[in-house]
């Protein structure tokens, strides 16, 4: 079993404009246009309720906020990195795995990627599941011993939202 040691979470829907979006479109200055100022004509020429995402955002501040997020909860908290044994950061791309590797290093988080617990390759991006799916397997593993810690970091790229738990296997 695994025993919550905390848990945090962070937001920038204040600081940012959103990154994923539906029933409605981006106007220039990052505002959202609703699906109400649309034609229903228009609701189909323009997908207006397809999901979107703008990748030029993401790409920015996805990275930057999640460990600014990370290297405050373990300050917060008083963990030291490296007694991290697992860390399970929820990633939608593997694009997006050296680049955080290399964040988190600007930081002073020199976790080894030896030490990072990821399914992606196998499972795939399954949103809101991937932590799960994750910390299942890696219970199921075999790998874990008691008294070993596992950090998880989980985005959520719509407003720029993240969670992090920190665990002890009992």
């Amino acid at each position: 079993s695994l025993k919550i040691e905390w848990m945090e979470a962070y937001s920038f829907a204040h600081e940012l404009e959103a990154c994923m979006y539906a029933g409605g479109d981006k106007r220039e200055d990052g505002s959202l246009k609703p699906w109400q100022d649309y034609t229903p004509q228009e609701w189909l020429d323009e997908s207006v309720f397809s999901v979107k995402q703008d990748v030029k955002l993401l790409d920015k501040y996805i990275l930057e906020k999640g460990s600014d997020c990370t290297r405050e909860a373990l300050n917060k908290h008083g963990v030291d990195y490296r007694e991290i044994d697992y860390l399970l950061p929820h990633v939608s791309s593997n694009f997006f795995v050296d680049r955080f590797y290399n964040t988190l290093l600007e930081r002073n988080i020199d976790i080894p990627k030896d030490k990072w617990f990821m399914n992606l390759s196998r499972v795939g991006n399954v949103g809101a599941a991937s932590i799960y799916l994750m910390v299942e397997e890696l219970m199921n593993s075999g790998k874990l011993k008691k008294g070993e810690k596992i950090l998880l970091i989980v985005p959520e790229s719509g407003r720029f939202t993240y969670a992090l738990a920190y665990l002890t296997v009992c």
